[in-house]
């Protein structure tokens, strides 16, 4: 195994946290939050206005219905701290280089000064589609950009370093409890 040189503490930690969620065993990944609690903090924080649910939110997003299943809670407690640290990889090669970022960040600026933020949604040699924070499309020539530049470790999820440790611990607990259905 080759070391890890070069990790930050977050990576690290989201490093231990996988690792720690590819066994039956529970090490060290007990929930202490109140799920109950987290719930009525993410209603609170109108978090369902851009992730799903059970079905029932925004897209803009993952679906969170069965993130308990795939990632322990000490991971999603980081990552609500630090939301545009470890993005999703794209499952669409099986090739890491081929893999794109999901939920990404670009901005883009037009030759004639228009600025545009958003996700890539789509792209291709002659152009970008960038969906914004509203859930609008931005469909962008690149010929007609002055600069299109990736903003790594931003993301439209606000960072919820706001709340209290228990805070969220019940939030962590929470989306720890939403499971994948028995197949």
């Amino acid at each position: 195994m080759p070391a890890f040189a070069g990790l930050t503490d977050a990576q690290l930690m989201q490093i231990v946290a996988h690792i720690r969620s590819l066994g039956n065993t529970a090490m060290g990944d007990v929930a202490t939050g109140d799920p109950v609690k987290g719930q009525a903090i993410y209603d609170a924080n109108g978090c369902a206005s851009c992730h799903i649910v059970n079905g029932v939110g925004g897209d803009l997003g993952p679906d969170l219905t069965g993130i308990g299943s795939l990632r322990p809670a000490d991971f999603m407690r980081l990552e609500l701290q630090n939301p545009g640290a470890n993005l999703p990889k794209s499952p669409v090669t099986g090739i890491a280089i081929g893999k794109w970022t999901e939920y990404l960040m670009f901005r883009a600026v037009t030759k004639d000064g228009r600025a545009v933020e958003g996700m890539r949604a789509a792209e291709s040699t002659l152009e970008i589609v960038l969906e914004d924070a509203k859930g609008n499309y931005h469909s962008l020539h690149k010929a007609d950009l002055k600069s299109l530049e990736k903003e790594p470790g931003k993301s439209f999820m606000p960072s919820q370093s706001s709340l209290s440790d228990a805070d969220l611990n019940n939030l962590a607990a929470y989306l720890a409890s939403l499971k994948a259905a028995a197949q």
